[in-house]
């Protein structure tokens, strides 16, 4: 009875280091390559780290991310992709917070920072509930796209999807109107999505670059199962946008030349991978103020 009675106070103190541990250490979370992304022999991964144990809404919290090769070893090469080096995408499950964050943003990369691919974010989740992150980084030539899902503690929990097909909307002073080439839309096949930007009852022409883009655009399914990061562009120029799968992240101007301004039509062709809701979120650059644009589409 006495060794039984070690050897289970021994398990019990092992148990307790190893829980000390997880909560010093913040809960990681694995992250996964996408179908779609740009070749099948993408073998790198990312892990989220969080700096508290327990994510509550509102309260600020350090994201950070390590991006490692198929060895395991910090990713090396990481290109600039639309001049930043690793996008972070946040939204919420009901869609109703929407954030387009970067490293950059919180502090200076360092070479330090490169050589090990670990980059960190600040954020405050709003409320309680799932989260997806997406997060869009470049190795050489190639894009890649991952995800990432959170759960956030609190009490005042996220709500349910509100259907909304509505495509012609108003965002502040700016009235926008989404339209689709063909207006039928079918998974597997390329729809082009073109938004016409109004202000005050006139035609917005002078649009700015938003990150190298005319357009950063974010494309959901209601189930969180798919996402893609595409870009928009003048109509009739080179098309940058996400061509396929669950998040292809389009290489668009790592190395292109960008207009001076846009408007008021934009433009970006999308393959939406399966059949169903999508919330499309939009972001142009006016006046050197973002304007972040929202609709739903219904995939057959």
């Amino acid at each position: 009875m006495l060794k039984t009675h070690r050897r289970t106070n021994m398990k019990r103190q092992l148990l307790i280091a190893f829980a000390v541990f997880i909560f010093a250490a913040g809960p990681v979370f694995a992250g996964h390559s996408l179908a779609g992304n740009e070749g099948t022999d993408d073998a790198s991964s990312v892990s989220l780290s969080a700096s508290a144990e327990n994510i509550v809404a509102g309260e600020s919290v350090r994201l950070t991310f390590s991006l490692k090769d198929k060895d395991g070893k910090p990713l090396q090469n990481l290109a600039i992709m639309h001049d930043r080096i690793l996008h972070v995408i946040i939204i919420s499950s009901d869609f109703a917070f929407f954030s387009h964050i970067h490293p950059e943003d919180f502090a200076t990369i360092t070479d330090s920072m490169k050589k090990d691919a670990r980059f960190s974010v600040d954020y405050v989740f709003p409320k309680a509930g799932r989260f997806l992150i997406a997060l869009d980084y470049a190795v050489g030539e190639r894009a890649y796209s991952k995800r990432l899902f959170v759960s956030v503690s609190g009490k005042e929990q996220l709500g349910k999807i509100s259907k909304d097909l509505t495509r012609t909307k108003q965002f502040g002073s700016y009235s926008v109107t989404l339209k689709s080439e063909p207006d039928r839309i079918v998974n597997g096949k390329p729809v082009k999505l073109i938004y016409e930007i109004g202000q005050d009852g006139r035609p917005v022409a002078d649009i700015e670059p938003y990150l190298s883009a005319a357009m950063h655009i974010a494309v959901v399914q209601a189930n969180l199962d798919s996402f893609i990061h595409a870009h928009g562009d003048a109509p009739g120029m080179e098309d940058h946008s996400a061509h396929a799968g669950h998040g292809m992240a389009s290489m668009g101007h790592i190395h292109g030349t960008v207009q001076k301004q846009y408007g008021p039509f934009i433009e970006s062709t999308v393959v939406f991978p399966t059949k169903g809701l999508y919330q499309i979120f939009g972001e142009f650059k006016h006046h050197g103020q973002v304007v972040l644009t929202r609709f739903m589409v219904e995939v057959e």
